[in-house]
């Protein structure tokens, strides 16, 4: 009898690297992570590459002993991660984060070049090109003799197949047009390869193993997308950790005049989309030595709209739908008899709220939310979740396994070595919810609250656009 067919998943998040094993069945034999840092300072978010290479090495040594077999391999890390090489392969300085934001600058010489985009799509510091340009202007000794610069899922896959440079395809859609590159004098040819989500991109380096097919997807919250199994309009998926993904599906291409909101394209349909640049980092902060169940129980106590407090997630800057990195946390409201609790439960209010903020903007360009899916790690908090469905006024579904991306790597490589005959197959096969919650009988009491949320951020944005232009 055939063995089921399994994979490796290879997830890089901003806390660990992990390795799990993956069956077609369904069930995952094997697991095994290490920690990653991120330095933080400032305007710098960085992690140290070498530690990648370290935990690649390692958990592949552990695979060994452990003596579990794979049919492919599959690798996500976080948007962005951006690292220079060598010819050789070799990093020539640390990876820039999600949250760095050293480019801000270049971001705008970006903006004033391109002008509006007629795809919808709207630049960002995360982005490929501000981070050339930020490289070019800040180290061009390091420019000159970078290679390549790859984004931490391109560094991972280079690893795994002995140097094959490869940008995933969505990171490939925000490419300036070939006119636009060469007025900014800019190699995007040191950006790798765009490749196909499900596409062979090479055999598996012969330091980790077997000759295996190394299987293309995307960063952590594309691939979570893939998973979700998420394909007709309305239906939506919430991918809350150390950031929030958010995304609704539409049968066309979303046309926000603004640029607030934007779409790509997911297989058959679009998906519009909108983030939050900080939830579960807000949280860290926020709790500071408290263990998070004390945190979020001290939250709960307090009363329905955190007795006039309004919290403003934007801790590391505001994305969707302000996009501005300029943007910064506040709280406002607070009275002598502000007692701690409201200020809990303000701040899973604010992460609540800001998400309300984004779907709003989207039901105004005539995309409507309808069922929305809860993964990542604050899919486990019952507050949150709650909290979500009472100002959303939707259902939320909260996903079994809320490790999506390890999900979504299975459902990409086991497609594609031809274990389901295609990723709608696999995501059904793989991935299964668990509670339904509904709106409660209370949920319409935050109408207000949302109004007062949303005048906070209009009377702070000339603050925030000020802050933009400072620094």
């Amino acid at each position: 009898m055939k063995e089921t067919p399994v994979i490796l998943a290879v997830d890089l998040g901003t806390q660990s690297l992990r390795f799990s094993i993956v069956a077609a069945d369904g069930s995952k034999p094997w697991t095994w992570s290490c920690a990653i840092s991120t330095r933080t300072q400032g305007d710098i978010s960085e992690q140290d590459p070498v530690a990648w290479d370290e935990g690649l090495r390692e958990g592949f040594a552990q695979a060994k002993r452990a003596g579990v077999r794979f049919d492919a391999v599959a690798a996500a890390g976080p948007l962005a991660g951006w690292v220079p090489h060598d010819r050789q392969g070799k990093a020539l300085g640390p990876a820039l984060m999600y949250f760095d934001k050293r480019s801000a600058a270049d971001l705008t010489v970006l903006e004033e070049a391109e002008g509006k985009r007629n795809d919808g799509l709207r630049a960002t510091i995360a982005d490929p090109v501000p981070h050339l340009l930020r490289l070019r202007r800040e180290s061009p000794e390091i420019y000159a003799r970078a290679h390549r610069l790859l984004d931490a899922t391109g560094h991972l896959n280079a690893r795994l197949t002995s140097g094959v440079a490869t940008l995933d395809t969505y990171t490939a859609l925000r490419l300036p047009a070939a006119d636009l590159a060469r007025r900014l004098d800019i190699g995007v040819t040191k950006l790798g390869r765009a490749t196909r989500i499900g596409e062979t991109i090479g055999t598996l380096a012969p330091e980790f193993g077997a000759p295996v097919p190394v299987i293309a997807a995307s960063f952590d919250s594309k691939t979570a997308y893939i998973a979700s199994g998420i394909s007709k309009p309305g239906e939506a998926l919430d991918i809350s950790g150390t950031v929030t993904s958010f995304g609704v599906v539409a049968p066309k291409r979303l046309a926000d005049a603004q640029r607030r909101v934007y779409s790509v394209p997911l297989d058959d349909v679009w998906l519009t989309r909108g983030s939050m640049g900080g939830t579960g980092s807000i949280l860290e902060w926020a709790r500071g030595e408290m263990p998070f169940e004390e945190y979020e129980k001290l939250a709960a106590s307090a009363p329905q709209g955190a007795k006039g407090v309004t919290f403003l997630p934007f801790h590391s800057g505001a994305r969707a739908p302000l996009w501005n990195p300029g943007a910064r946390g506040a709280y406002l409201g607070l009275s002598l008899d502000t007692d701690r609790a409201a200020m809990a439960r303000a701040v899973f209010e604010g992460m609540a709220l800001g998400l309300k903020h984004v779907a709003a903007t989207m039901a105004e360009s005539g995309v409507a939310l309808g069922e929305l899916r809860l993964a990542g790690g604050l899919a486990r908090s019952d507050l949150l979740a709650r909290l979500k469905a009472d100002i959303l006024g939707q259902p939320v579904v909260r996903c079994a396994d809320h490790e999506l991306t390890t999900l979504g790597l299975a459902v990409i490589a086991l497609t594609a070595i031809g274990a389901f005959p295609s990723r709608v197959e696999a995501s059904r096969a793989l991935v299964r919810l668990a509670d339904r919650i509904h709106p409660g009988p209370d949920a319409a009491a935050y109408a207000p609250v949302y109004r007062r949320y949303v005048a906070a951020v209009t009377a702070l944005t000339p603050v925030f656009a000020a802050n933009s232009v400072s620094g």
